[in-house]
């Protein structure tokens, strides 16, 4: 088996029913499949073999699905690449993958030099109105059989190459298998039935789908048969992701706290237009969800289960925050899913044994990757045998519940004291005129470097940085207070909204020797 066969199963059970919708554009399960087999046969006469790598650079869509499925069918890993890079970041993801060939959007045709990447030369399938020399995708559906390509399955072939932000330097070729997910997939099927109607789940992928996330979100709704409906890309509209709540009747979505802070900031008037009854769980992750804004979340979506994930590409879905734990325990990450292994080991590479003691979180979990591509060292520093880590500071309290501290390499040393943004950020989105906050250290001659504070302003609100500053005072130890506070009107992010604290530092570190 593999994990394109959830798909493959229901279009048998239920042929008829909708497993994917995007606007006005509704595929059955019967025609996602044989889309999706055609696509498998396309690809393989063009001379795409077992192992092969080919890199994916589109807009949410529904063709992204079709390509997750069909590659895994015939072996081909998928190198799924942020469509939010700039071409020659692209371009870094493509050549370092070793990818030959590019399925790419033809919003992104203006900005490829095949010269850059002669790799794919000859084999760039466009979704949508190709140009000279390349290959329209569905042109490389017709006439293609519509049955299921017959190829050997084995767990150990790579699924898909996940790139990484990156906290630091290029991203990071992630090599995730087939194995271990498939199994965590087959367990939560066990685990669910006869417990709910899996059928009647609702998804709505509103982070990219070339994110983790979204990626496996979407393949367990194949497996549950239910239906995927995707929100297009674009500038995040609070308000259409609530109608689309309404009027697609979600069950469950699953959103980064930057688009929950969206939500919850609109005026009443606004979000009592639609009806939120049918969205049952609501899950947030990517980053810490700040406590103000959980309060109002589980106000307005107040007939939704709501849960906080903690997970990497890396590492896989490693813990939740369940729904009855998230007044009792508001900064928690949760604790270990079933099958998961958590420790966290200090500085010194000692086993941190005593609650409330920080330590990189490691994890031993099915769903780990087994490396990233062509970079053995870095991935020495993140897996140890059976064990990987994403570089996160973390601890236990005595019930065993983690918390995340932040990101080993945001982590400021100021003066010899560490400093840990999250605390600070947390001080900050307090103030009423608040609505967004990113802490960075920045170099300063005596102490190594201070603390530096942004803040995005909601709308219409109003606040200057002295009176920013006087607000820490009474929540923050000296050496952790800011002592600067810049007004933004947005960050610089990820696909899915995680604030990319390395671009906001480097003005700030160029000509200096290191960024600590």
């Amino acid at each position: 088996m593999n994990l394109a066969d959830g798909l493959r199963i229901n279009s048998w059970r239920n042929p008829n029913k909708v497993a994917v919708v995007l606007k006005e554009t509704r595929l059955t399960y019967a025609e996602l499949n044989t889309r999706a087999n055609k696509l498998a046969h396309g690809m393989a006469k063009r001379g795409f073999k077992r192992g092969d790598k080919v890199a994916v650079v589109l807009y949410n869509c529904i063709e992204f699905l079709e390509i997750y499925h069909a590659l895994a069918r015939i072996n081909i890993v998928t190198v799924p690449i942020n469509f939010r890079l700039v071409p020659n970041e692209r371009e870094y993801i493509i050549n370092n993958s070793d990818a030959v060939g590019l399925i790419l959007g033809a919003e992104f045709v203006k900005d490829f030099n095949p010269q850059n990447t002669p790799n794919v030369a000859g084999n760039v399938i466009v979704v949508g109105e190709a140009s000279e020399g390349m290959v329209n995708y569905e042109s490389l559906l017709e006439g293609m059989p519509d049955f299921e390509p017959y190829v050997d399955q084995n767990e150990e072939d790579l699924f898909y190459l996940g790139y990484t932000s990156g906290t630091t330097g290029f991203p990071k070729g992630a090599m995730i298998q087939t194995r271990g997910n498939l199994e965590i997939i087959k367990n939560a099927l066990v685990r669910n039935s006869g417990k709910v109607d899996m059928s009647a789940r609702v998804f709505l992928a509103i982070m990219p789908i070339c994110h983790s996330n979204s990626i496996w979100a979407t393949l367990i709704t194949c497996w549950m048969g239910g239906t995927n409906v995707i929100l297009p890309s674009g500038k995040f509209d609070p308000e259409n992701v609530l109608r689309i709540i309404d009027q697609e009747k979600v069950t469950t979505t699953s959103m980064v706290p930057t688009m929950i802070t969206r939500i919850v900031e609109m005026p009443e008037e606004t979000k009592n237009k639609y009806n939120m009854d049918s969205l049952t769980s609501l899950g947030s992750s990517s980053a810490p969800l700040l406590t103000k804004t959980k309060e109002a979340a589980l106000k307005f979506f107040n007939n939704a289960r709501f849960s906080e994930g903690y997970g990497s590409t890396e590492t896989g879905a490693l813990t939740t925050l369940r729904h009855k734990d998230q007044l009792r325990k508001v900064r928690s990450i949760g604790k270990p899913n079933p099958g998961i292994i958590i420790k966290l080991i200090d500085e010194e590479g000692n086993l941190v044994t005593k609650p409330n003691e920080r330590g990189t979180l490691w994890a031993k979990a099915p769903s780990a990757f087994i490396g990233y591509f062509k970079d053995p060292e870095k991935t020495r520093e993140s897996i140890d045998g059976e064990w990987s880590t994403a570089g996160d500071m973390a601890f236990v309290d005595e019930e065993g519940f983690y918390f995340l501290v932040d990101r080993k390499h945001d982590m400021i040393i100021s003066g010899g004291e560490n400093v840990y943004p999250a605390e600070i950020e947390e001080v900050l989105i307090k103030h009423p005129a608040v609505s967004e906050v990113a802490v960075i250290g920045v170099p300063h001659e005596s102490w190594g470097e201070e603390v530096k504070a942004m803040v995005i302003l909601k709308e219409d609100a109003q606040a200057t940085e002295a009176e920013l500053l006087e607000f820490c005072k009474d929540s923050l130890a000296g050496y952790k207070r800011p002592r600067t506070i810049e007004m933004r009107d947005d960050f610089p992010r990820t696909a899915t909204g995680k604030v990319l604290k390395r671009i906001l530092k480097k003005p700030y570190w160029e000509g200096q020797e290191r960024m600590i």
